[in-house]
């Protein structure tokens, strides 16, 4: 039980590792009451160097169509090489979310970015970061985050 209880550990760690790897200094876990062990630089300081390329490439892709509110797996597929299922699989092995989830979480990431360094209005930010929905947008965020996007902004840079 301790040695299956490591590997699963050793997974979560991993997974961290390739989330900040894609940028993600702040990691959000599924369940919030979660709690990821500290990473184990030792089991952690060698990462195969073709899934840092992946996870790279994927973010790229990712950003390079951020903004289109049409883009979705079936495009990243075709921009990676890849089929749906094996992206999927591949993506939550690496990094523990699926393609949309990932997706959705750097078009969020890009919208508080916007939200902390400009004024312009959140249906601008939301369209910018390709929801084609404000409601949406703001149900997402909230969802995320805990706050709305308007909240949000006012403690960040209130």
């Amino acid at each position: 039980l301790i040695r299956i209880k490591k590997l699963l550990e050793l997974r979560v760690q991993l997974q961290q590792f390739y989330l900040k790897k894609a940028g993600f200094a702040e990691v959000p876990l599924f369940n919030k009451s979660e709690t990821v062990p500290a990473i184990n630089n030792s089991a952690v300081d060698e990462p195969k160097k073709t899934e840092d390329a992946f996870v790279i490439k994927v973010r790229e892709a990712i950003e390079a169509h951020i903004g289109e509110e049409e883009f979705n797996v079936k495009q990243l597929c075709k921009l990676v090489f890849l089929s749906h299922s094996q992206l999927h699989r591949k993506l939550e092995a690496v990094i523990g979310y699926s393609p949309n989830r990932f997706i959705r979480m750097l078009r969020l990431a890009k919208a508080k970015e916007m939200l902390q360094q400009s004024n312009t209005p959140i249906s601008n930010i939301a369209l910018e970061c390709g929801f084609n929905d404000a409601g949406y947008f703001s149900r997402v965020f909230k969802q995320e985050t805990g706050a709305t996007p308007n909240e949000w902004r006012g403690q960040v840079v209130g």
